[in-house]
Parts: C-alpha cells; structure tokens; sequence
C-alpha cells in the first residue's frame, strides 16, 4: 500500500490466509474493498481497505493462471481470460462468482488477454499471447464480443489496459506501440 500523501510503502499481511505462489493478478475497486483476480488461487481476494483486512470468496477455479486482469463496473468485477475460456464475474453484493463464455465470439487461443478497463457498462481486454483482437464484454447483457485491431506483430501484444474518457489504452509488452481504442463508436 503507499500512502501518496507521505510516499510512505507498507504491506498488509494476508499469509494466514493464502499461501500459494502466483496467488492473483489484477485488481478493481467497488467502494472500500479492493477485489483480487485468481490467477493460481481457486478464489477472489478481497480487501477491506477500511479494516485492512484480508478474505476470500470461493470463485471454484481449478485452473492455473486463470485470469489476469480486473475491471469494476457498479458492483461487479470482471475478470480477464488468460487459461480460462472465459470472463470472470464476482457479484460483490451476493459474493457469487460466475462465468461468461468467450469460444462463442471465436476465442479458442491459450492466454488470449491480459489486463482490463471498463468504459461506462463495457469492458474491454488487452490482446495478449493468442488473440489479436481487443475482448469487449457488454455488462448489460452479457454478451462477449471481438473488435478488430488489424494485424499485430509481436509475439505478445499489450500487458495492461487503462481508460481515460471513452478511450482505452493498451500498455505495449512485446508490442512497439501504444495500443489506443476509441468507443465512442460503440454508443
């Protein structure tokens, strides 16, 4: 945790509660509570930045690297595919994970995004290893589409995703380029 107010770094233990390595990988916000993606865990991480404590909700995830990267949209956290074939989805009001199936909109690579970032009800996935389209999730009816980015090159395209305004920007991995989607089109 760094405290921007004094540039003051500190760390919340939470080994009384998981212990594996390659525990999550990505993080949203819905109001106090930081909420971790499961990478190697089978579950959510959850912070309470009020108390600075520690859980987690069982998401049932057995694979390894599962997703990476996480956006928050009201109360829910999408979670990006990365070995699953799907969008992870934590209701944070009920604490109920759930899934939304990405081989219906021709996603079939291994490691197919890395890294999210919600526009208004959408979120969008960072093209990574096996896919060269940007992953778009329609919140409102959970519908999983592929928008066209034309023809990356590098082996593993972006490593992040981050919105200002209705823009997304993509952080180059292997990339050299600053990947950019404007969805102002997408209204």
């Amino acid at each position: 945790m760094l405290d921007t107010t004094t540039s003051t770094f500190s760390t919340i233990d939470i080994s009384s509660v998981v212990t594996a390595d390659y525990k999550y990988w990505g993080a949203a916000a819905v109001g106090t509570s930081v909420f971790f993606a499961p990478n190697y865990e089978g579950n959510v991480g959850v912070l309470d930045t009020t108390t600075s404590s520690f859980s987690k909700i069982d998401a049932g995830v057995t694979g390894v690297g599962s997703y990476c990267g996480a956006a928050a949209v009201g109360t829910s956290v999408f979670s990006a595919a990365y070995s699953a074939f799907n969008v992870g989805v934590l209701d944070t009001t009920t604490s109920t994970f759930s899934t939304i199936d990405t081989t219906a909109a021709g996603v079939t690579a291994n490691y197919p995004y890395f890294g999210a970032a919600a526009v208004g009800t959408k979120v969008f996935f960072a093209p990574s290893y096996g896919e060269s389209n940007v992953g778009m999730l329609d919140t409102t009816t959970s519908t999983f589409s592929t928008i066209d980015t034309g023809s990356l090159t590098a082996t593993m395209h972006y490593g992040g995703a981050a919105a200002v305004g209705t823009s997304v920007f993509f952080a180059p991995y292997n990339e050299d380029n600053v990947g950019v989607l404007d969805t102002q089109w997408l209204a």
